[in-house]
């Protein structure tokens, strides 16, 4: 029993599975990539804060106790855990919806770390029930117009900042314009900044990938501001950061709020949902490891959770700093460990620094962050491969921008939801023949016709599983075709692409069976699968067409159908098709 007990155990907490077998010489290597993240994600974290509404600290908060606790529940070895520019923005408009823009940071930062919790738990939940698999019913072109549409948000939010005004925040349109529109009276000395700082975070990289060139412009800032003295010269900047660690508590809201914050933690968990399993995908196969979907969203969850009662706000797998801990040569998930020492480190001691820092710096630094996920090639190619994925991806980026991102979320995944329905509705039908030189090989006679068809017996293949959505289009096909061949005796559908049964698709099926006998027309079915089959016998309508009607292979029913009454088979090749049966 205590096998059994430990063996679970192990199954929830990988690090018991991987961290006794964990080689010294790989601690280095841990090292040098934690330090390397650390580099990435404490610059960024504030950025993505200043996304979200709430003040820098509230970035910082996030990242020691998301990336500890995602170290002990993942299944990725590299994934690194913290606030993206995704959960980012929609934990920002959730919040905003909640107080409708109003300036009490106190309860802005409550809510943005209840959303965090509410998050967590809804994670943890679909991973505990098992339903990772639900990620993968959002196309990838509806991801793709979704993050698109969310990095356009998140560069037009800083454009007021990179000129130093301030701008409308009620909407994109309005605040593209209110931005616009104020361009004259832009702030020198913020605007020099600003293209300075774009031309490090965006030009660095070309002379060094590996440079940490975010964390170098904010020392550059750090230092600059103890000289310059922006705040006299009407610079914004980021104001004073608490100094010391974060104490742990819960996000003081009211119950009014709950529910919406609830709803709204729902939806910033699927926002991020994508882009961490992405993470974690792309780097497994890069590693030649496997990774564990619903492992993954329970490490998640608990991170999440971990950061809301931290004072810190929503997190995800990080698909910039993951490469980042890769390409350092990280091997495991200590490296999110040494990265969060880091980040307590400067939490304990260094936070007073940043104080007088331009919050222009931080807009570019978020801008670079997000730059890459303007996948603008993956659009176009969606446009030359298929329509119907560019209209999807489409729809999902302007949905974001014009409807907000978490109405531009619910819209994503209705167009995913109705892209399935839609192809799974169009079911084809295609007439059946058999194949020369096989023995039990039927196939489409459309751009065959030197497939054989039966006198009498029209062999019909349905192309999709038959449910809800199209039996009542099939049936219909299938009288017509009926119809078009005024000899038919026999019908024989090929099911073999049904393995689930709805009552819909029953009562279908039962008012063809009795259509097909007013016409005197028997009725067969083959290549069902058995949980179809299942629910055929246990509604009766398996007693009600006849066991004898209902076979394993489409030549077992083609010979049935030949033996039955009133079928008379006086060619050679139907002699022959008997016998192949």
């Amino acid at each position: 029993m205590a096998t059994v007990d430990s063996a679970r155990i192990r199954a929830v907490v990988p690090i018991l599975r991987w961290l006794p077998h964990y080689r010294p010489a790989d601690l280095r290597l841990d090292l040098v990539a934690g330090l390397a993240v650390a580099s990435v994600a404490i610059p960024t974290a504030l950025g993505y804060a200043t996304v979200a509404g709430v003040p820098v600290q509230v970035g910082l908060y996030a990242l020691p106790a998301a990336l500890i606790v995602y170290a002990i529940f993942a299944s990725s070895r590299q994934v690194s855990m913290g606030p993206t520019s995704t959960v980012a923005i929609m934990s920002g408009a959730v919040v905003f919806a909640i107080t409708g823009g109003t300036a009490d940071v106190a309860r802005t930062v409550a809510l943005t770390s209840a959303v965090a919790v509410a998050s967590g738990l809804f994670l943890v939940l679909a991973g505990t029930i098992r339903t990772g698999w639900l990620t993968d019913l959002i196309s990838r072109p509806v991801i793709s117009g979704f993050t698109i549409g969310l990095s356009i948000l998140v560069i037009t939010n800083e454009l007021p900042h990179l000129i130093g005004v301030t701008a409308n925040t009620s909407g994109f349109l309005t605040r593209l314009w209110s931005t616009l529109s104020q361009v004259p009276e832009a702030n020198g000395e913020t605007v020099v900044i600003g293209v300075l700082a774009l031309a490090v975070v965006f030009g660095g990289p070309r002379i060094s990938a590996r440079f940490p060139w975010s964390l170098a412009l904010m020392l550059v800032g750090i230092v600059g501001a103890a000289w310059l003295h922006p705040q006299n010269s009407n610079i914004e900047v980021l104001g004073a950061i608490p100094q010391g660690l974060p104490q742990p508590s819960v996000p003081a809201i009211s119950l009014e709020d709950l529910p919406r914050v609830l709803l709204g933690g729902a939806s910033v968990a699927i926002a991020g949902m994508g882009e961490g399993l992405a993470a974690a995908r792309i780097f497994a196969t890069r590693g030649n490891y496997r990774i564990d979907t619903d492992q993954e969203l329970l490490g998640t969850g608990l991170a999440n959770v971990a950061s809301g009662f931290s004072g810190g706000m929503s997190v995800t797998g990080s698909l910039s700093r993951t490469a980042t801990a890769a390409l350092s040569g990280g091997r495991t998930q200590l490296t999110g460990v040494f990265a969060a020492v880091v980040v307590l480190l400067v939490l304990l001691w260094f936070t007073g620094l940043l104080s007088n820092v331009p919050r222009v710096i931080l807009s570019a630094i978020v801008i670079v962050s997000v730059w890459p996920l303007l996948d603008w090639k993956g659009l176009d190619r969606y446009r030359r491969v298929r329509k119907n994925d560019y209209i999807s991806a489409l729809t999902a980026l302007f949905g974001v921008i014009l409807l907000g991102p978490l109405y531009g979320l619910i819209a994503a995944i209705l167009i995913s939801v109705l892209g399935i329905t839609l192809r799974s509705s169009q079911a084809t039908i295609d007439i059946l023949g058999k194949i020369k030189g096989e023995k039990a090989g039927w196939g489409a006679v459309n751009e065959h016709p030197e497939r054989e068809t039966r006198e009498g017996v029209l062999i019909l293949r349905i192309n999709a599983p038959l449910f809800w959505a199209n039996s009542t289009r099939v049936t219909d096909r299938v009288l017509r075709l009926v119809d078009k061949n005024p000899d038919t005796r026999s019908v024989v559908l090929d099911m073999s692409a049904t393995s689930q049964m709805d009552t819909t698709a029953l009562d279908s099926l039962s008012t063809l069976l009795a259509r097909l006998r007013d016409e005197g027309v028997d009725l067969y079915i083959a290549r069902l699968h058995y949980s179809a089959r299942k629910v055929l016998a246990s509604s009766g309508f398996t007693d009600e067409l006849g066991e004898e009607h209902m076979y394993h292979s489409i030549s077992a029913s083609v010979k049935a159908a030949q033996k039955s009454p009133g079928y008379a088979s006086e060619s050679p090749e139907d002699h022959e098709a008997a016998r192949d049966g």
